[in-house]
């Protein structure tokens, strides 16, 4: 799908507040933005063709052994790249959920299945090569726990489980599945250095899975896939981080502000979550809402009608900072 994800931005030339960027609220940290400045003159030069220092570098962080990481050009390039080692194969897709699963496995010739993600159950016996999930889970923001999840792994040793962590920084408990890698050779972690750091124009994420299928997946890529300043980029996350602060728990306790004071106007209807992005169930097509609140208020939100499982009065939101808020409040209020 090469259209139809949120931000979509760029069609629009009016938006001062952008709802549809499940990014963290208040933009780029400031010492990333100057380091990226002073990295600028690095660009007459070709980057490292496959980012080994910044392999390296995330290997460490999490304590892997070599040969564990493979970073590539956004979350999604990792979700191609697994689709086409896997090609032909059966696979398993939780929805709703990030349409480049279906889209890169549809590409490869997979055979699909869907299961609703509330279904999800410790001691169930795939038939199938590949199972996905997202956690925590995009665009409802449902939160898998991580003792569901090994138990599911360690049941299914023959199946391999794709888990998309591209929004982990976003929730208060551990329920990462990174601690588990090292125990089981059929676990598959996606991450995303863009959301955190409010850098998803430089599309920058890796994958991190047993050396063996690292290596099989370096078969499938080109060189000078990550360019010079996304490779900067990642060295500067990992480590320096955030210099501004990222207080998380201010984060989510404003986006428990935002979902309730939504909930409470007359037509609209928040399912809840415990992170940074939820739906809402409108009594108006989410395409309407979405013309409107452009229209009117210069505001975009994510039309989510087009994720398998939601209807067409659902869209996402993304809670931005407290100001911003509140002109989306005002702007709900006043819908009718």
């Amino acid at each position: 799908m090469i259209y139809g994800h949120g931000d979509d931005l760029y069609q629009y030339d009016k938006i001062h507040i952008n709802f549809s960027s499940n990014v963290k609220p208040g933009g780029m940290d400031r010492g990333l933005k100057k380091h990226l400045e002073n990295s600028v003159s690095d660009c007459s030069s070709y980057p490292e063709p496959r980012a080994k220092e910044l392999e390296l570098c995330i290997e460490q962080a999490y304590h892997l052994p070599p040969g564990s990481a493979l970073v590539t050009n956004g979350a999604v390039e990792a979700f191609y790249l697994l689709a086409a080692w896997k090609q032909g194969c059966n696979s398993l897709i939780y929805y709703p959920s990030f349409s480049e699963y279906e889209d890169a496995c549809h590409r490869y010739n997979h055979k699909l299945e869907f299961v609703s993600n509330t279904e999800l159950q410790d001691k169930v016996v795939y038939g199938q090569h590949l199972v996905w999930l997202c956690n925590p889970n995009n665009p409802d923001g449902k939160i898998f726990r991580p003792d569901t999840l090994q138990a599911v792994v360690e049941y299914n040793k023959g199946t391999l489980f794709v888990i998309d962590e591209a929004y982990i920084d976003f929730v208060e408990e551990d329920v990462s599945m990174i601690k588990w890698l090292s125990a089981y050779k059929n676990l598959i972690i996606i991450r995303s250095l863009t959301k955190r750091f409010v850098i998803p124009g430089l599309r920058l994420g890796y994958l991190l899975a047993a050396p063996d299928i690292v290596a099989q997946l370096e078969k499938l890529i080109i060189p000078w896939r990550i360019n010079i300043l996304a490779q900067k980029a990642g060295m500067y996350c990992l480590k320096e981080g955030c210099k501004d602060g990222f207080d998380l728990a201010t984060i989510l306790k404003e986006s428990k502000r935002l979902q309730n004071e939504i909930n409470k106007v007359d037509g609209f209807s928040v399912v809840f979550s415990d992170t940074t992005f939820f739906l809402v169930k409108s009594r108006w097509k989410a395409s309407e809402v979405k013309s409107k609140l452009i229209d009117k208020y210069g505001i975009l939100i994510r039309d989510a009608s087009n994720f398998r499982g939601l209807t067409d009065e659902h869209f996402r939101v993304a809670c931005q900072t407290p100001s911003q808020n509140n002109e989306l409040i005002k702007a709900f209020r006043k819908w009718r």
